[in-house]
Parts: structure tokens; sequence; C-alpha cells
């Protein structure tokens, strides 16, 4: 199936509200080219793909705009757990290998062209990236607006730092994260300790699912406090005898899933070490 919006479908989006702002867009570079997979242009998205980064960078009023790339993944993750996103399908057919390859190629050809601050860091995650400027850089603009569709991203929310799904066409903030999931960002990123992540084939534990793992993250609310709850008592359930044995399920899932903490670490394990992390420390007051 073939959607065959363009560039200007974010034309809706621009707000004056945002147009005095100084902020900072932070762009999930691979996230944002997956909207093309499914259409016609999906060899040969390039002009568009920067189109839609220039105007969404219009939309939120982005003084400085950074684009984030994943190339390969982490080093840091695959050396922890070597099944990391093990269960993501591949391409089988010769038609489907050439389709990808088609697309990538595009990308690729993007990216070398791309008339836009961008970092891509062999065995480094954008989100690892993404997580970086976060941290150093977004105290230095009014706003930080994240374009992905990734919810790993949602424990970065802070009252100055959003997410726009390019996907879902919503805007995700504090506010709207509680309203959803009744959880706060903190709240969410110990759900995903719990819960796992099946898409990244991080095995949480078993028994429990997303609004479990909700109901457990608003319960606890930290890694903490959750494990020193453990055990818990009072209840039969398989889930709870699960949880209750899941400790190291959880500190484990701890480091593959938190960006904040493990971020120097996730940057330094890329291919080239040292050099990326002094490379950004260059970049963060830029310009």
């Amino acid at each position: 199936m073939n959607d065959e919006k363009g560039w200007d479908d974010l034309a809706d989006l621009e707000n004056a509200e945002f147009a005095s702002r100084d902020n900072l867009l932070l762009v999930d570079g691979n996230n944002v080219a997956y909207r093309y997979i499914k259409r016609a242009n999906y060899n040969s998205f390039g002009e568009d793909y920067i189109r839609t980064i220039e105007s969404l960078g219009k939309s939120y009023g982005a003084a400085r705009i950074i684009v984030c790339f994943d190339f390969g993944k982490s080093y840091y993750r695959i050396n922890l757990h070597p099944e990391y996103k093990g269960t993501r399908k591949k391409p089988e057919t010769d038609e489907e290998k050439k389709y990808y390859d088609e697309f990538f190629n595009c990308l690729n050809k993007t990216i070398e062209t791309l008339p836009i601050e961008y970092y891509k860091f062999r065995g480094v995650e954008a989100d690892d990236l993404i997580t970086f400027f976060t941290e150093n850089t977004s105290d230095k603009f009014s706003h930080t607006w994240i374009i992905s569709s990734d919810k790993d991203l949602y424990q970065l929310l802070r009252d100055d730092i959003s997410i726009f799904n390019l996907f879902s066409r919503r805007e995700i903030t504090i506010d709207s994260l509680l309203e959803d999931s009744g959880c706060t960002p903190e709240e969410f990123l110990l759900c995903r300790y719990i819960w796992g992540d099946s898409g990244d084939n991080i095995k949480g534990i078993e028994g429990i699912g997303e609004k479990r793992s909700q109901g457990l993250a608003r319960k606890y609310e930290t890694l903490d406090e959750t494990i020193k709850s453990l055990p818990i008592k009072g209840s039969r359930a398989k889930y709870i005898t699960n949880l209750n044995a899941g400790k190291e399920i959880l500190l484990y899932n701890e480091k593959l899933i938190n960006l904040k903490k493990y971020n120097e670490i996730a940057i330094r394990a890329g291919k080239e070490g040292n050099d990326y992390w002094n490379s950004l420390q260059e970049v963060i007051g830029w310009p």
C-alpha cells in the first residue's frame, strides 16, 4: 500500500506559538526515513526527506536542527545481549532484498548530501545520540522537540522536552504520557524494565504485559523501590512469583534500556571509541 503524501503534508503543523521560540529539533533520522518505505518513491525520496526535516524545523521554531542516525546495532548492547534485535524480520526473497537495498542506498546517498547538521557513528544508535544532546544541549534552548515514534525515547520527556511522532502525527508530552499510560517518564521507564521490549528482543518478566507493568510502575515508581519490595507477599499470582524471582532480569534490562545512565558508555563503545565521545564534546554549544 502506497502513501503518496509529500513533505507539505506537514503544513498543518505550523503554529505561530512555536515561531518565536529558540528551540532545538532532534531528528531520529532512520525513523523519519521509514515513512517512505511503503511509498512509490521508496528509492528516490532524498529531496522530499530533506524538505520534511526543514519543514519540521520551521514548524517547531528550531534555531538548531540535529539529525541522528543509527549505524548498525549498538556495540554496547550487542556486547551485553548478543540476541539484541535478533528477532527482526530480514528480507528473504531476491525481490525483497532488492527493494530494501534500493531503499537504504537512497537513504545513504541522502545522508551524504544532507545540508543539515547530522551525526552517524558506527556501533552507536540514534537514541544514544539524541540522549546525548538532550542531556548536554537542551538547556541552551527554550524547548527541545524530538522527532521519532520510538517509545524508548519517552524516558527523555521533561517540561522542556517533547516528542512528535511523525507516523501517528501526535505530540507526546509529560501530560499526554500521563493521560495515556498513567505513568510519569520515570515510571514508564520502569515499566519497560518489567515488560521488556519485544521489538529489540529484550525479554521482560513472564506473564506481565503492558497494562500490568504500568500498574506496577505506578505503585513502586523506581527500580530501586521495586527491588526493595521483593519478594512481594500476599499473592499467589504466577506473574508475582515471576517478578519475585526476576531481580536479575530487571537489572539486566535497565542496562539495555536506560538511555541516560549508560549514555557515555554506549557512545564510547562505538567503533572509534573515545573519538566519538570527544568529537561530541566539541559541538555541544555549537553554533
